[in-house]
């Protein structure tokens, strides 16, 4: 089972503060699907670069990069350390350029179904991706630029690694040092498994306030050494998850960010690593979901992601996680496309053995 692991943004912010938050951790036991409806959690009024780095398929080597999908600024994990979106010279509001503002776009999602499906309904969107005109360039992710996923690469995230991927990144509009909170891995896991991620943090400015908010980014395809900005996701209807909340009733939104709403952004080495959006970016399609307390199961269909200014389509640059709240604790675990019907329980090969535990 292959891994769409991608290797995260190198250190470029040395003064980066690493603050890990206290909260629910990951234990649990599995629930099940809550129905409900909300607002959209993500806004699309910050930018900052893709986080880039080397597909363990494409065969590459790691590449450096900056930022969390056109988002804000970001921290990146892993053994790579972490990043800001000051080096990516891309629009941010959060970041160190300014830049253009998406809007933001209200949608509703529900979820309901043993399996925790969710399917969204659009409220409309506010400022529109705009994609290069007739003269300009063709999309970034033509040709070479797309990596076509197999039905058997549906893998792509279960937290059971030795450490956290270096593919996640994160962002947080806090004061006074930016994105000081991380998704970190953290014991007990859902579907009976190991580990999961934990995202928690306080004191983050919301975009209704001006900010850029709260979100987790996962960069499942760019790779600026490889030349590969997206990833072709035909053979699958969507992307299933577990989640829960340290609260009850907490929202999260999953925005697909695609090469029509990612901003057009160099690394520091000046290659492309964004998408191809020119003017009022990251208007990312995405859907709200209404997390529980308990582990459950949620899947969102690509042609549900009806909050943005352009749908999903079949490209993919990177999966986010985006919070409304000030003050904000969620759990993700075993992360996948799917066809079909969702896995019921966890999607991937289980934990490894890792130094210290008696592994190599």
């Amino acid at each position: 089972m292959r891994h769409l692991t991608l290797p995260g943004p190198t250190t470029v912010a040395a003064s980066l503060l690493l603050m890990v938050a206290t909260g629910s951790g990951c234990s649990g036991t599995a629930g099940s699907p809550v129905s409900g409806s909300g607002d959209d959690a993500g806004s699309t009024s910050s930018g900052g670069s893709s986080s880039s780095g080397a597909s363990t398929s494409s065969g590459a080597s790691t590449s450096s990069g900056s930022g969390a999908g056109g988002f804000g600024s970001s921290s990146g994990n892993g053994s790579t350390g972490s990043t800001s979106s000051t080096s990516s010279g891309s629009p941010s509001s959060g970041g160190s350029n300014g830049g253009s503002s998406g809007g933001s776009a209200s949608s509703s999602g529900t979820t309901s179904g043993s399996t925790g499906s969710t399917t969204s309904s659009s409220g409309g969107s506010s400022g529109a991706g705009d994609m290069p005109d007739a003269s300009g360039p063709p999309s970034i992710c033509d040709g070479s630029g797309s990596r076509a996923l197999t039905s058997a690469e549906s893998f792509i995230d279960d937290f059971e690694e030795c450490s956290i991927s270096p593919g996640w990144s994160s962002f947080n509009d806090v004061m006074p040092t930016h994105d000081v909170f991380r998704i970190q891995q953290a014991p007990g896991g859902a579907a009976a498994t190991a580990h999961c991620g934990h995202y928690a943090g306080t004191g983050a400015v919301v975009t209704s306030a001006g900010g850029f908010g709260v979100g987790t980014v996962y960069n499942v395809a760019i790779d600026p050494a490889a030349k590969i900005y997206c990833i072709d996701v035909s053979q699958f209807d969507g992307v299933s998850f577990w989640a829960k909340a340290a609260v009850a009733g907490s929202k999260v939104s999953l925005n697909f960010v695609v090469p029509a709403t990612n901003a057009q952004s160099t690394d520091a080495m000046g290659r492309p690593n964004g998408g191809d959006c020119v003017t009022n970016c990251y208007n990312h399609p995405r859907t709200t979901i209404t997390l529980t307390a308990d582990w459950a199961p949620y899947s969102v269909k690509f042609t549900d992601a009806a909050g943005g200014s352009a749908p999903v389509g079949n490209r993919i640059q990177e999966l986010a996680w985006l919070s409304p709240d000030s003050d904000w604790d969620f759990s993700l675990d075993e992360i996948s496309f799917y066809k079909g019907t969702p896995a019921a329980g966890a999607v991937g090969p289980g934990p490894k053995a890792c130094s210290g535990d008696g592994g190599p």
